[in-house]
């Protein structure tokens, strides 16, 4: 097989989306790391994170020369809980100094030294920089970033500005925090940030519930102003009528959701093959498994009991990665890639019977563009 039959190859990956850790200290009721609006941690996940060792075994220093971007954004864990996390930054750039870093957080962890050591690491280089995921101020953040203190987020975000580094504030709207976003804004203004605000997932079919450990409903969150509760999607209400709940099992859904093929059209234009000016990227879950984006790191451990879409495309990934190799707790990144281990995503592209291809790069996706405007600081 040559290198142009396959769409991801070892020696063109310039982009990694690397999950450092399956820690965090928030619980946010949307969030896959926890079962249906609850604290309890989705069955599907080990809390582990990467040590410098385990870096450096699954990433030679040849493979971080090539690399132009990283990206640090879990899906089940915040990157700033990953003890030696400092330490794997300044052994990438100690590497690759010019290379760029985004990562996202939402702040609540660690202290000043820590936060000083990050900013000083960055504040040389306007590409690398962290995105701070506060939905709020100290009367309303935690309302959607449970267990997230205030004060220390503040502070946090204080200690990295007083560096240089540049910093993104990214704040999700709700109906209950709107009434904030000119404060938020000056506040952003006075820590030379950038603030983004974004309109948050979680409203399909009714209001977002923060439940209990118990599952029991604690409060409920609406969205903003000129946002609705969304209908179910007609998609969902295909499936749902195409399969009894109540009987759902992996074994026979590929048959009984055939016919939702057959209406798409256009083709899949994939944002992870074509990045960086023809560079590839590859998203690497905390436990060492090898994505073709970061879409199906994400869905590779969804917990999706009440969401049917969700799990039909859960069930699809895993009957299509079913005979497939591709960790690095058991192979080399090169032996992965050389093995072609996504042709069974690729190969299915034309026909788009990729759902989550379809939903994410097809030509009408789901994901609607959800920010809404952005405030530059310094």
């Amino acid at each position: 097989m040559t290198s142009q039959n396959k769409h991801w190859i070892y020696e063109n990956v310039r982009a990694v989306h690397l999950e450092a850790s399956t820690l965090c200290n928030s619980i946010c009721p949307w969030c896959p790391r926890y079962n249906n609006f609850s604290p309890n941690l989705n069955p599907n996940i080990v809390e582990e994170y990467y040590t410098l060792k385990r870096f450096k075994d699954h990433f030679p220093k040849d493979f971080i020369k090539q690399i132009n971007f990283w990206t640090f954004a879990g899906d089940y864990g915040d990157p700033c809980t990953c003890p030696q996390f400092i330490s794997i930054l300044k052994h990438i750039t100690d590497i690759r100094p010019d290379t760029n870093i985004q990562i996202n957080t939402n702040g609540g962890m660690k202290g000043p030294t820590f936060w000083h050591e990050l900013g000083n690491l960055f504040k040389h280089n306007h590409n690398r920089y962290v995105i701070f995921s506060v939905d709020g101020l100290e009367d309303t953040n935690h309302i959607y970033r449970r267990n997230v203190n205030w004060n220390k987020v503040s502070n946090n975000m204080k200690c990295y500005s007083h560096t240089g580094a540049k910093g993104i504030w990214e704040y999700l709207k709700f109906k209950h925090n709107e009434h904030q976003l000119e404060e938020a804004k000056e506040q952003a203004n006075e820590l030379g940030f950038e603030i983004r605000f974004k309109n948050p997932n979680g409203f399909e079919g009714g209001p977002m519930p923060a439940r209990d450990k118990d599952y029991n409903i604690e409060y409920e969150m609406f969205p903003a102003t000129g946002r609705e509760i969304n209908e179910i999607p007609q998609r969902s209400v295909d499936f749902i009528n195409l399969i009894n709940t109540d009987t759902l099992d992996y074994a026979d859904y590929k048959d009984r959701v055939e016919s939702l093929y057959e209406d798409k059209s256009g083709c899949i234009t994939c944002a992870a093959n074509h990045t960086l000016g023809g560079g590839n990227e590859i998203r690497i879950n905390c436990d060492g498994a090898v994505w073709p984006c970061s879409f199906f790191g994400h869905l590779s451990k969804k917990y999706l009991k009440n969401r049917i879409v969700g799990r039909i495309q859960q069930w699809q990934m895993e009957d299509v990665f079913k005979d497939v190799k591709n960790n690095l707790n058991e192979m080399s990144l090169k032996e992965i890639l050389d093995n072609d281990p996504f042709r069974p995503v690729y190969e299915r592209w034309e026909g788009n019977k990729i759902l989550e291809c379809y939903d994410v790069c097809g030509p009408k996706p789901i994901m609607e563009k959800i920010y809404e405007g952005a405030s530059n600081g310094r």
